[in-house]
């Protein structure tokens, strides 16, 4: 079974984040947690995803959040949380919270001080636990894009796969302003080799073990273990390819 947003609201992570409007929509189904950090949404999802708001750089003015609501409804996400009390967004008005019940919309509210990295993390490592579940009772999933280039899917298929193996390592990046994504993708061009890697992006070693540390916990394997290693070689290689990287 989908993971739905009723399932993501009792995760223990997930216990100060407060429903404020459209519970008709809980049972939606969650692809993947999802940091907004543009004016626009439509351009970087594929719907069904949980879309957490911080405001930076956003119009979080009740126009703007309701402008917000009506891109969310037409791009069919699955719920937006918007992170509170911090400097960006202070409340959430009532139009807005009419507007999501009507349309059955789950929208939710987030101390701002809780660690989103973490929550978003946790939610990922759900949605994938999920997806295992579903694999082995029956329900397969075509995981790897070697899979879906052999059946020659559409590209646009093929680069959402793509993005979707490296998205917990580009929310990180996002939100912590790290760059796991290139140090991922030079430490393979070097053979997953530490001291090269290392000279090459001009940072000791001691960070790049910890980089790599971190990378290894976001995406849940061993990029040192060969089928992971050449799996997201491809996924590299693809994006450069499509000029989507």
């Amino acid at each position: 079974m989908a993971v739905t947003c009723r399932d993501i609201m009792n995760l223990e992570c997930c216990r100060e984040i407060r429903l404020l409007a459209g519970a008709e929509g809980l049972d939606r189904e969650v692809s993947w947690p999802y940091v907004k950090s543009m004016d626009t949404i439509s351009e970087w999802i594929h719907g069904g995803e949980l879309v957490f708001v911080i405001g930076f750089r956003e119009d979080v003015s009740e126009k703007g959040l309701l402008e917000l609501l009506d891109e969310a409804v037409r791009c069919g996400i699955a719920g937006l949380v918007l992170l509170y009390g911090g400097e960006y967004i202070k409340c959430v008005p009532k139009s807005a919270r009419a507007y999501a019940e009507k349309r059955g919309l789950p929208l939710f509210r987030m101390p701002f001080m809780l660690k989103l990295i973490d929550i978003t993390r946790e939610i990922s490592k759900y949605i994938i636990h999920d997806r295992e579940v579903n694999q082995v009772q029956g329900f397969p999933e075509k995981d790897s894009v070697l899979e879906l280039l052999l059946e020659q899917r559409p590209g646009e298929e093929v680069i959402a796969r793509c993005r979707l193996k490296l998205q917990p390592l580009m929310e990180a990046d996002k939100v912590l302003r790290t760059e796991l994504v290139k140090t991922l993708k030079m430490y393979l061009e070097h053979g997953n080799e530490l001291v090269s890697t290392a000279a090459d992006m001009y940072i000791h070693r001691n960070t790049l073990v910890n980089r790599m540390k971190k990378i290894d916990a976001l995406l849940g394997v061993n990029v040192n273990d060969p089928e992971t290693r050449y799996e997201f070689g491809t996924v590299y290689r693809i994006l450069e390819y499509y000029g989507a990287l």
